[in-house]
């Protein structure tokens, strides 16, 4: 079970993330975004990483801008909420930078895990899925203790 705080009174959800890149260690703040069925990082924090941007492949993809186009990065690593993935694909774009953020964390990364929010409380929570019924219960258990 991995718990992270966040600032319910924010009208989003930030917190840090680790990216292995090419040139060591690099910390992302990211928010949760379940609206995006792909994780993004903007294409400048994955230069300055290391990665390969003119050689990346492009798709494009719709945003609620519209439709933009984006590279796709594998990325080393990436950990976030207790949730570390290997050789991960991303997308690389232009974040806005108003938004003050390195990324979007999304639902690709999330189902990684089983995810729990307490909006009020502020508390997001990560634990590993499970289909044995005794090891549910230990984790139902877990929840509530955090939430």
């Amino acid at each position: 079970m991995f718990w992270v705080r966040f600032d319910p009174t924010r009208p989003d959800v930030r917190f840090w993330a680790r990216l292995l890149s090419l040139r060591g260690i690099v910390w992302c703040e990211m928010v949760l975004d379940t609206g995006s069925s792909r994780t993004v990082l903007d294409e400048r924090l994955l230069a300055r990483a290391g990665y390969d941007l003119i050689a990346s492949p492009k798709v494009t993809v719709t945003t609620a801008s519209g439709r933009m186009e984006a590279k796709i990065v594998t990325v080393r690593q990436i950990s976030a909420l207790g949730i570390s993935a290997d050789d991960f694909p991303v997308l690389a774009m232009p974040l806005s930078q108003p938004l003050g953020i390195d990324g979007l964390l999304g639902l690709d990364f999330l189902r990684l895990r089983n995810l729990f929010c307490n909006f009020e409380k502020g508390i997001l929570l990560t634990l590993p899925f499970s289909r044995n019924l005794t090891h549910r219960f230990a984790l139902s258990a877990q929840i509530f203790a955090a939430l």
